[in-house]
């Protein structure tokens, strides 16, 4: 047996799903035995580093570990950005590559430290550089990944890249060796937490990704029924409570205008696989009066965080469905529930006079709000225009939400989304990136179509890098240093093998979901939004203006 077709065997294993990548020296004996072996779908991409961002996009959407494998050298180079993007989400993924010596001759023209590199990458790495240790190696790599949820990277010298195994092939996969974490806290923890909530007058309860992924949304509901408490999400749990009266939204930089009134007022938050980051809880400022505890899987935060409290490890499920037992014996609360709330929650949101240089963003997303399927998966990109889909985009039923915009850069969300998509098949996935971020990857459109992935992508298309050319505004420069004559998106995607159609209004985006809904492969919406319009959240930043970010609920007046 070759040493290829060992790894390949591995990768599949522990994959169980597809394996992304792209193919060279380093990797082509393994992406030739895997593709022999036919166990797992080998997803390509056109660039190194979008390959890294397919996977990172598949994990986010599954739940599972990630598998990649790119070449070496400058292969690996390519992937910097979406390593570190991936490592600030805490992605559990593994990604396979090999390396050269650098002897002087031609293997050293690829050669670099890759071990420095992966590490300034913020990643895990482990070299399989013996027979002898190689399946513990590629397990201890993957159990890193599982247990500590993070990209690792293996790296395997040339010299064994066509070399045979001497012996009979045993590997032993990881997943064998993972703890279950899904538990409540300890008796004493949930004891304490529970009086907690018995004893808060204004509760609020923040579900995050970990709370999506358990499925614990009924479990929540019934835990703030008991207690009185409001319900808020994360940004990765964007409208998971859709439909309930007492939700109140995403919690954070993001915050609606009531959901930032309430917040303050506040005296107990708890986390339910949420982590309450900087973003989640505005810097500390959004609840600054409430008592913070934060419940997840992991063993303890990585950091004491912007939003100090009690810290205890659990399932969010679990955690819920306990804590409602406890307090299953007292008589149900008003808490946070009050006449007060409700005519807070029910204050109609200031709306903006409409744009007259290009489609109104914000009346875009109220359009494409109820085109969306049931259980649609939205993946964006980040960019000013990204604070349009947060803040003005109601999720459907069943609805999921991710973004790539982990370590802030622009240009992931595309092959992001192609990773989302391959992940969950069975859901209409949509993209919403900007024309400048789609710019910078549009070549992966090219290899969605190829492999039939299906997905709808929204350009959000101002002409131009549009956080830039509002900031050149504002500091008196000249815009035009950031803007472009658009380019037909819809022709270069049918050139690519997809489909698409410019919206010639707003109201359009309904018909052209329905038209993406049918389509076998990569459909482009190209929006030609308004340039000089201003996001909600950057009128707050950047101008000092009051927060005008409605409170996304169903039947309300500005989602008419």
């Amino acid at each position: 047996m070759k040493v290829s077709e060992a790894v390949a065997d591995a990768l599949a294993v522990e994959a169980d799903g597809p394996v992304f990548g792209l193919m060279g020296d380093a990797n082509m004996a393994i992406w030739d035995a895997l593709v022999k072996n036919g166990r797992s779908r080998v997803i390509w991409s056109r660039h190194d580093g979008a390959a890294v961002l397919m996977t990172d996009g598949y994990a986010k959407a599954t739940g599972r570990l990630g598998v990649c494998t790119v070449t070496c050298g400058p292969g690996l180079a390519n992937c910097a950005n979406a390593l570190i993007t991936a490592a600030r989400a805490q992605t559990p993924m593994v990604i396979f590559t090999g390396h050269y010596i650098d002897d002087g001759g031609k293997a050293g023209l690829q050669a670099m430290d890759q071990r420095r590199f992966v590490q300034a990458c913020e990643c895990k790495y482990r070299s399989i550089s013996s027979l002898d240790s190689m399946a513990e190696d590629i397990a201890e790599g993957f159990y890193t990944a599982r247990t500590k949820s993070c990209p690792v990277v293996l790296d395997m010298p040339s010299a064994l890249w066509d070399a045979e195994l001497p012996w009979d092939w045993d590997y032993k996969p990881s997943i064998g060796f993972v703890p279950n974490r899904a538990y409540p806290p300890s008796e004493e923890a949930l004891q304490m937490l529970a009086e907690r909530l018995a004893q808060a007058r204004n509760p609020v309860i923040i579900a995050g990704r970990g709370a999506v992924l358990a499925g614990a949304r009924e479990a929540i509901e019934r835990l703030a029924d008991t207690t009185g408490a409001l319900l808020a999400t994360s940004l990765l749990a964007k409208g998971y409570f859709c439909g309930n009266p007492w939700d109140i939204g995403v919690s954070g930089s993001f915050s609606s205008a009531p959901t930032e009134q309430l917040m303050a007022q506040a005296d107990f938050v708890l986390g339910l696989g949420a982590s309450l980051n900087f973003y989640t809880s505005e810097g500390g400022m959004l609840f600054p009066n409430a008592e913070v505890v934060r419940v997840d899987v992991k063993p303890f935060p990585s950091t004491i965080g912007n939003s100090p409290g009690h810290y205890f490890q659990g399932d969010a499920l679990k955690t819920a469905e306990a804590l409602t037992r406890i307090l299953s014996g007292s008589a149900q609360r008003e808490g946070f529930r009050t006449v007060d709330t409700r005519t807070v929650l029910q204050t109609p949101a200031e709306t903006p006079p409409a744009p007259t240089d290009g489609l109104d963003p914000r009346k875009l997303m109220r359009c494409l709000s109820p085109a969306l399927p049931e259980g649609s998966q939205v993946v964006s990109g980040g960019g000013h225009f990204w604070s349009w889909s947060i803040a003005h985009l109601m999720l459907p039923a069943g609805a999921r939400f991710q973004h790539s915009v982990a370590f802030g850069s622009i240009g992931l969300g595309l092959a992001h989304g192609i990773g989302a998509a391959v992940g969950r098949p069975e859901s209409f996935t949509l993209v919403v990136e900007g024309d400048g971020s789609v710019l910078q990857a549009i070549q992966e459109l090219h290899a969605a179509a190829e492999q039939g992935v299906r997905l709808a992508v929204l350009i959000m298309n101002d002409s131009g890098y549009g956080a830039e050319v509002l900031k050149l505004k504002w500091k008196s420069r000249d815009p035009s240093n950031a803007s472009w004559h658009s380019p037909d998106f819809v022709a270069i995607a049918k050139s690519f093998g997809g489909d698409g159609v410019r919206l010639s209004a707003e109201a359009d985006i309904a018909e052209a979901i329905a038209k993406a809904a049918q389509s076998k492969g990569p459909f482009v919406i190209d929006a030609r939004i308004s340039p000089t319009e201003v996001s909600d959240s950057y009128g707050r930043l950047f101008l000092g203006q009051q927060n005008r970010i409605p409170l996304l609920r169903p039947g309300a007046a500005h989602q008419a």
